[in-house]
């Protein structure tokens, strides 16, 4: 079963499926549309079955494709600041949510145990509820920026 956090290879490179969600009678997974701009391809391998990101919304990074396998839907959440979790299918680190909007998740990571290549992608978990997808770090700052679900949530009702 295909779940939030499991991992994917587009191109030469890769990233996380950071939620699961309901999409046009069927099931998407949801993930940074950079790995795929950099990478140059709509394609990617998730386990056994090859997918094709369908959609990119012209204002957000994220890709969504279509999975023809079993999947498990993603709880979805708001954000608000406090403690939170970078979870993929290899690791998870404790972080927290410094400061959101309804599009943007500001997240400070603990020195020494920082997201790596392939990393991006991960669900920002508070809650039990995906809040977030991790898009980017600043090394120097041990911060990091996440997409917001509510720009997941916007999109699922288009």
């Amino acid at each position: 079963m295909i779940r939030s956090g499991d991992q994917f290879i587009a191109g030469r490179s890769g990233g996380v499926i950071g939620a699961i969600i309901p999409w046009r009678g069927g099931f998407a997974g949801v993930a940074p549309a950079h790995i795929f701009q950099q990478v140059g391809t709509r394609e990617l391998r998730l386990g056994g079955i090859t997918c094709r990101v369908s959609y990119i919304p012209d204002d957000a990074d994220l890709a969504f494709f279509p999975i023809p396998a079993p999947c498990q839907l993603t709880a979805l959440g708001k954000p608000h600041p406090g403690d939170a979790e970078l979870v993929n299918a290899r690791h998870s680190i404790a972080c927290r949510i410094s400061d959101s909007s309804w599009s943007i998740v500001y997240v400070i990571l603990p020195p020494g145990d920082l997201p790596g290549p392939g990393d991006s992608g991960s669900a920002l978990v508070q809650d039990e509820r995906v809040v977030g997808l991790l898009l980017s770090i600043n090394m120097h700052t041990c911060r990091g920026t996440a997409v917001s679900a509510e720009m997941i949530e916007r999109e699922i009702g288009k």
